[in-house]
């Protein structure tokens, strides 16, 4: 049930219905008013704002367009097509900020909301006796919102600061304005900006307390729906912020360091079971489009009410759905990358892709796809429903998180070990001896690194992880042959590509918060 979210109190209820609006005798029946703030809060998930512009999809597709692995040949619409061309505009940047932004407004406004009770969900995680029914609720939903606040700063950090790995991380350079619960209720008009690392001391503090506070109260609580963040999920978020975090030499917390909060989270989801890895035997069965999948961590049921139609990830990029891919602005896998799979010839995933000679070729279709419509790509014939769900989070990411944590500390056997466990899944029918091959040629640092990089590009394809691994640990890249403008093009992110993966802060925000307003450059404003 979607929520228009201004604040946590009566005013911000519509009074008549407008699509996915609650009404107020709706708000009255919910079980804890904190639900409907949550719940307002995951609508920015899949929020429409235009044919580029639905949410975390939409910021996916940037990522992995913008670093080359998804490529597009053709472009007749102009959806995406700045970022094919390597290029981030101001319209682009502010999105991206407001979005990230107005789920951390949402989050705060609800924290000031809660505040009177913040301190009763804590003690209650202590006592000897089980909470009562509304803090059981209120602890469950209030580490709901912690988690969503930690990740978007997270996720800020990754788009808006200097690329960072093991090797160079600078730490203390400036990076974004944070703002707390409190900072709503005194009124705040901006903020200067913090660094690096107390950006992620507050993405930290928000993430780790969210997964306390729902491993406690999920024992009181199910889960509504894949869209609601749960213990696990929260693991992965922090897991995923302290690989990107980089400098392996600072202490975080508890006396660990960045990659050893990564792998101790990242671990704890594995071996907890809930979410088993998708078989080998289902590896294009499922089209990627089934919330439901076992393997789904954290994801939308798209359904009437919530379509994004055209403009949405299926749209953009599965040919069996009626809209842009099918209509030829087909976005596929690199050639290049696709070369590398098909080198390694025990790789099943291929599978995923069609090939270079193929109708739509390269475009996705063992991976997403509406699987009622696999075998049909005319435009008079394909999906016109839309349904197709999203996906933001797979078990499958634990491993690989996991692989290069330990990699990054320099624990090869163990980086070695997750790979394998996620590989044996993707060997295909009769190529054990190739597998094989390549395990055993995992020996360096050098071989399991590239190992990595491989495995985060072709397993999370399509996912929104393409741009971090290039800004982490592979810094450089050479696109294949089937770009629009970038075609066999050489990226380096220590060069003069450095600009195409750090967004400047947008003017949105450089014009009106005073604090910075007279700090940053402005470029770039077409």
């Amino acid at each position: 049930m979607g929520l228009a979210l201004t604040s946590c109190g009566d005013s911000f209820l519509t009074q008549y219905p407008e699509g996915s609006v609650l009404l107020e005798d709706q708000y009255q029946k919910l079980p804890d008013k904190l639900q409907g703030a949550v719940l307002g809060i995951y609508t920015k998930l899949y929020e429409y704002g235009g044919h580029s512009t639905f949410g975390k999809r939409s910021l996916d597709m940037y990522s992995d367009i913008q670093s080359g692995d998804m490529a597009m040949k053709r472009n007749s619409y102009g959806w995406f097509e700045s970022y094919e061309r390597g290029y981030y505009y101001s319209a682009a940047r502010s999105y991206t900020w407001s979005y990230f932004y107005e789920i951390i407004n949402l989050a705060n406004i609800c924290d000031v909301a809660i505040a009177d009770s913040v301190q009763a969900i804590w003690n209650a995680t202590t006592s000897t006796e089980d909470p009562s029914d509304e803090i059981a609720l209120s602890g469950y939903f209030y580490g709901q919102i912690l988690a969503m606040r930690g990740w978007s700063y997270a996720y800020l950090l990754d788009i808006f600061t200097d690329p960072r790995d093991v090797n160079t991380a600078d730490l203390d350079a400036d990076a974004i304005p944070v703002y707390v619960g409190t900072d709503v209720k005194a009124g705040t008009l901006g903020a200067p900006l913090s660094t690096v690392t107390e950006v992620y001391d507050r993405a930290y503090q928000d993430l780790s307390e969210a997964i306390q506070l729902l491993d406690y109260y999920g024992k009181y609580n199910q889960r509504g729906s894949k869209l609601e963040v749960d213990a696990d999920v929260a693991r992965l978020m922090l897991a995923y912020a302290m690989l990107n975090h980089g400098d392996k030499n600072t202490i975080v917390a508890d006396g660990k360091n960045c990659y050893e909060i990564a792998l101790e989270n990242a671990k704890a989801v594995i071996d907890g079971g809930k979410y088993p890895m998708l078989k080998k035997a289902e590896l294009t069965t499922t089209g990627f489009a089934d919330v439901s999948a076992a393997n789904w961590m954290w994801g939308q049921d798209v359904t009437v009410e919530t379509t994004t139609a055209l403009g949405s990830f299926f749209g953009q990029v599965d040919v069996h759905s009626y809209s842009y891919a099918a209509a030829g602005d087909t976005k596929g896998i690199d050639s290049k990358l696709y070369d590398e799979i098909d080198k390694n010839k025990w790789d099943a995933r291929i599978k995923w892709f069609r090939t270079g000679s193929q109708k739509f070729p390269y475009c996705p279709d063992g991976k997403f796809y509406s699987p009622k419509y696999k075998n049909v790509t005319a435009l008079d014939q394909v999906d016109r429903n839309w349904l197709c769900d999203n996906v933001f989070m797979r078990v499958e990411s634990a491993y690989l998180i996991a692989a290069e944590a330990a990699w990054s500390n320099g624990d090869n056997a163990t980086a070695v070990n997750y790979l394998k466990a996620l590989c044996d899944e993707r060997v295909a029918d009769g190529k054990d001896t190739e597998y094989n091959t390549w395990l055993a040629s995992l020996t360096s640092s050098d071989a399991v690194k590239e190992a990595i990089i491989y495995n985060w590009r072709v397993e999370m394809w399509g996912e929104g992880y393409s741009m971090q691994v290039l800004r982490r640990i592979q810094k450089q890249r050479t696109l294949g042959s089937n770009h629009l403008a970038r075609a066999n093009k050489a990226l380096d992110i220590n060069g003069t590509d450095k600009e195409m993966f750090q967004c400047q802060i947008p003017t949105s925000e450089t014009r009106y918060n005073p604090f910075i307003g007279d700090k940053t450059t402005l470029q770039n404003e077409d």
